[in-house]
């Protein structure tokens, strides 16, 4: 899915006025209806208390009151209006007083009476924030901003229209900022960038975005870097297994996991791998570890380095076709040594987790050295330590796009909405996954699902994206069975089939 900044929005609407063909006040209508049926199907019984403004989502906000009375429900309408309301918000409100429902007008001079909010801080009602939409390109001040702590302060359910009041759609709040708390915001059509970014999730509660049947031609015809994938994009990724394959036909990959003590983090990435359907694995390890991957992982083929504890010599790696690295990775200066003897010597892509990360913010010029088509799956401390300071996530996307770019690599910001920062500039938010996730063990398992696809040969930019996509959607699974908070890494693993019987099927 495409993800289109606020201007891009505004064109959307116009093309599909204009190509539609359909009136603006039509296209207004079909999204009111389309909010409200989602609105009714969460809030069924509920009165409710319309805020509008007097711009195009306040319009949006008369429509969908006059269209809740209609269906008997019951409805206030609250217009806060600072100038002239637009054209189409005019014919909204006008239609709502042909129904002889009530709108009270909220202006400079004729501001809210105490009483009115005491009444209805009291009334079990529903608010509908359509105060403000995606057009907004400042900070909310004044009248408004006085209006915006009111409803927050009473507490209520507030579902936003298209966006929460004061939220910006293309960036992420800033310190200070006035924005309504939404329960719920049913956004139209696709979600806004901003919607990504961890700094506006608690403005924005569970979003769902509804289909108003904007013009599809649009979305062929414009060009974008901002991404959110969904089941569609893995479906023209995946790649399905002939009748005729045999081992060799996908591929050979090295895992270089584990030290004394940490051998659970290479025992996870190993079987994620293997889960993931790799031909052939082969695990490179500490000779302390040989016992346990042995006995734990029947499938994969061990060699030992020399140490005991921890890597010390590089074994030939010239006959795989990837190598994950950094899982169960002890942090010193023999890692680092180990890390440049690693980047010196491999042709092939690399996925870089964890210890390996760690091993390469201790110098930041061996960027130049990862191979290209290299994916490297840092969580935001990891990041920070890679760039040398502590940055917001808006500074790490920018600073990943810069890297990936200027050496070929792939960058997997982990958080609730990954983001793969590809070097072609473009970003892909991943859409599956949850808090269960937080675990420590489950970014290894993310690093053998990458190393797997990538020796089965799928482009880097096609692992990153199925491989997020697919780690997340076995964490729901387990999540689905274990709860969020009791649900292991581990488990997470034994749900990797449930994403490749929903992908397809062999041919």
């Amino acid at each position: 899915m495409k993800i289109f900044s606020s201007e891009q929005i505004k064109a959307w609407d116009r093309y599909t006025i204009e190509h539609g063909p359909i009136a603006s006040i039509d296209l207004m209508e079909r999204a009111a209806k389309a909010f409200v049926n989602q609105l009714l199907h969460i809030y069924p019984e509920q009165r409710f208390l319309v805020f509008c403004g007097s711009g195009n989502n306040g319009g949006d906000g008369l429509a969908i009151a006059r269209l809740l009375s209609q269906q008997h429900r019951a409805v206030e309408v609250w217009v806060f209006k600072d100038k002239n309301l637009s054209p189409d918000a005019q014919i909204n409100c006008d239609r709502l007083i042909q129904l002889d429902l009530p709108v009270k007008t909220i202006t400079k001079d004729r501001p809210v009476e105490e009483t009115e909010w005491l009444r209805i801080n009291t009334e079990q009602v529903v608010f509908v924030d359509a105060l403000l939409g995606t057009g907004l390109n400042r900070e909310v001040t004044g009248d408004f901003a006085e209006h915006i702590h009111r409803i927050n302060a009473a507490e209520k359910k507030v579902v936003a229209v298209d966006i929460p009041s004061g939220l910006f759609a293309d960036t992420p709040v800033k310190e200070g900022q006035v924005i309504v708390r939404a329960t719920e915001t049913f956004t139209f059509q696709i979600p806004k960038r901003s919607f990504f970014y961890l700094s506006n999730y608690k403005y924005l509660g569970n979003w769902y975005a509804v289909n108003i049947e904007l013009s599809s031609a649009f979305i062929d015809q414009t060009p974008i870097d901002i991404h959110f994938t969904l089941w569609e994009k893995i479906k023209e990724i995946y790649k399905p297994r002939s009748s005729f394959a045999h081992k060799g036909n996908f591929g050979k990959g090295l895992l270089v996991a584990g030290s004394y003590g940490m051998m659970g983090a290479a025992v996870m990435a190993a079987r994620a791998c293997l889960r993931t359907g790799v031909g052939l694995l082969k695990i490179y390890t500490p000779s302390c570890g040989l016992t346990i991957l042995q006995t734990s992982l029947p499938e994969a083929m061990v060699l030992t380095d020399p140490a005991e504890k921890e890597f010390s010599e590089l074994p030939d790696t010239a006959s795989y076709n990837a190598i994950g690295l950094g899982p169960g990775w002890h942090e010193s200066d023999q890692a680092l040594e180990f890390l440049k003897e690693v980047l010196n010597t491999s042709k092939v892509p690399l996925v870089m987790d964890a210890g390996a990360l760690n091993a390469l913010s201790q110098d930041q010029s061996l960027l130049k050295n990862i191979p290209a088509g290299s994916i490297l799956t840092p969580h935001k401390k990891e990041f920070d330590r890679l760039a040398g300071r502590e940055l917001s996530q808006q500074e790490q996307e920018q600073q990943a796009l810069q890297w990936a770019k200027q050496y070929h690599i792939i960058f997997v910001l982990k958080g609730k909405y990954s983001a793969v920062v590809l070097s072609d500039g473009s970003i892909h938010y991943n859409s599956t996954g949850n808090a269960g996730m937080a675990k420590g063990g489950s970014g290894d398992c993310l690093t053998g699902i990458l190393l797997a696809l990538l020796a089965q040969g799928y482009s880097s930019e096609h692992a990153a994206i199925m491989g997020t996509f697919l780690h997340g959607y076995a964490g729901d699974q387990a999540a689905s069975i274990h709860s969020q908070e009791s649900m292991l890494p581990s488990d997470l693993i034994e749900h990797i089939g449930d994403f490749f019987n929903r992908v397809g099927s062999v041919v």
